[in-house]
């Protein structure tokens, strides 16, 4: 066998022991993903891009490529979550030490390399044939104040404020020194109008609370198709300075045990909007526009205060719906929502059935699906949730995940006419001991390590048709069915795609816009 060389190094996504290895091909726009799949061979190339996000690869992954190489990016990103599902080996962040120039300067292997991904390690390694092409002109050296300030963003990439950590203990250590105790949802506190020393207390939890969940995923770098820190910033912007004016609105017409009711939605059914992600989506959006406008000084940190006021009234009157009372935050329930009530827990845990030799099958609607779900809401977690785990008893638990295909009230979803508005999945695993789960309160999945699907036995898919369909019509599919779905998500997903390439950059920044708010 040839003696292959490490050129780079990064971060696995998934760790496993088969050797993948083939010619490597660099994606820089999404016309050459476009053309790379039309014209190339995917099932047996390893594409190289410069980001993280989902949406610029979508092609590729949906066309089954046999590796992933990042030059920026973690495995907590939206293409390393992607990866994962499509059991498509990645290894993010890589530095390269050896090969030619991209048109910005960058160390890359040349088109046509064979390259090897040992993925079965966390620190994942890429590895390049002999006598691949080399450029050694000297790469230019980052000043000591580039080199001081990467080091800072490291540091509070793993620690907030440099000095408090993700996780439970993170969230332990934010906890130690509060004075009330206002994060835990009681009748009393839910009701009255908060304190000021309270409200102070919970915007200093969720400061934390947003960076444990989005911290690592601040590295997946741009998109190459969404124009993702624009319309996310003026997206946060619009948010806080409209919502809560419609959280007001809302709180006059309903009132506070209305909308208790509301959050008690995701309780009582899948498949709805109502549930953990956007529950927490009513506070993080606004929020981090209120933050965005003071940090560039255009408004003052201690500017409307009453409006803080009233979006944590509303976010905790449907927290109160979603949990009863207790802890607000699923970084205060080490990291479990087990969110709906036992009679759809029941009725999944009596539908589901072995994968046996349907594995293949459900893998590919899950990460098809999942990838739809991601680039109809322009690479935001807007179509996604995730629920559980449910602890069933006998070491096993379940997860209850949907992905929302079609929504009507955004014009470009007219692509996905054809298919339902969500489905869930209802998804059994028999865990082998050490595996680690994490719930967070974007409703997501994280573990470790990251194939957790081979730890799936069991399934049951469902289909809610239409938003307002009512939840006792929610429906169980087979693997027809399921398959039917399939065939249609890859041409969809393949007319979204050439439809977002070819608009304009300031249209796409309106429609994430749309979409994120």
């Amino acid at each position: 066998m040839a003696e292959y060389s490490e050129v780079g190094t990064g971060t696995t996504v998934f760790t496993d022991d088969r050797l993948v290895e083939g010619p490597l091909i660099f994606l820089d726009s999404p016309r050459a993903v476009i053309d790379f799949v039309a014209n190339g061979d995917p099932a047996n190339t390893i594409v190289l891009a410069r980001g993280g996000t989902t949406t610029f690869l979508t092609p590729a992954l949906t066309a089954g490529v046999k590796g992933v190489i990042t030059l920026q990016g973690a495995p907590e990103s939206h293409l390393g979550i992607l990866s994962r599902e499509y059991g498509i080996p990645a290894v993010m962040g890589v530095t390269f030490t050896s090969g030619i120039r991209s048109s910005r300067g960058e160390v890359i292997p040349a088109d046509g390399v064979r390259v090897r991904l040992d993925v079965s390690a966390k620190a994942g390694r890429v590895l390049a044939e002999p006598g691949a092409p080399v450029d050694d002109t000297p790469v230019p050296t980052p000043d000591e104040a580039a080199l001081a300030m990467a080091a800072q963003i490291e540091l509070l990439l793993q620690q907030f404020q440099g000095t408090i950590p993700h996780g439970s203990a993170g969230d332990a250590m934010v906890r130690a020194e509060f004075s009330t105790d206002v994060l835990t949802l009681t009748e009393e506190n839910t009701h009255r109008e908060l304190t000021l020393e309270e409200c102070n207390e919970l915007l200093r939890y969720f400061n934390w609370n947003i960076w444990d969940f989005l911290a690592l995923r601040a590295t997946e770098g741009e998109s190459g198709l969404i124009p993702r820190q624009e319309y996310e910033c003026i997206s946060c912007v619009h948010n806080w300075q409209r919502y809560p004016t419609w959280y007001r609105l809302i709180l006059d017409r309903v009132g506070v045990d209305g909308l208790i009711e509301i959050g008690a939605t995701a309780r009582r059914e899948p498949a709805n909007k109502v549930n953990l992600l956007h529950t927490w989506c009513t506070i993080s959006t606004p929020l981090f526009g209120r933050g965005i406008l003071g940090d560039l000084g255009i408004a003052a940190t201690d500017d409307r205060a009453e409006d803080v006021r009233v979006v944590w009234q509303f976010a905790r009157s449907l927290y109160k719906g979603l949990w009863g009372e207790g802890p607000m935050f699923t970084s205060m329930r080490n990291y479990r929502a087990p969110v709906l009530d036992q009679p759809w827990l029941d009725r999944f845990l009596a539908d589901v059935q072995p994968l046996g030799e349907n594995r293949d099958l459900f893998t590919s609607f899950n990460a098809s699906t999942e990838m739809l779900a991601f680039l109809l809401y322009f690479d935001n977690r807007s179509g996604l949730n995730d629920s559980g785990p449910y602890d069933l008893g006998d070491g096993r638990f379940m997860i209850v995940r949907d992905h929302f295909l079609r929504d009507d009230m955004y014009h470009w979803h007219d692509v996905a006419a054809d298919l339902p508005h969500c489905i869930t999945q209802a998804m059994v695993f028999t865990p082998e001991p050490g595996l680690e789960l994490l719930l967070m309160d974007g409703g997501t999945l994280f573990t470790n390590p990251g194939n957790y699907l081979k730890y799936l036995t069991d399934v049951a898919v469902y289909v809610r048709r239409e938003w307002d369909t009512p939840a006792t019509e929610i429906r169980r599919i087979d693997t027809t069915e399921m398959q039917a779905i399939l065939d249609i998500c890859g041409p969809v997903t393949d007319k979204l795609y050439r439809r977002i390439a070819n608009m304009s950059a300031r249209d796409k920044i309106a429609l994430c816009i749309y979409a994120a708010v």
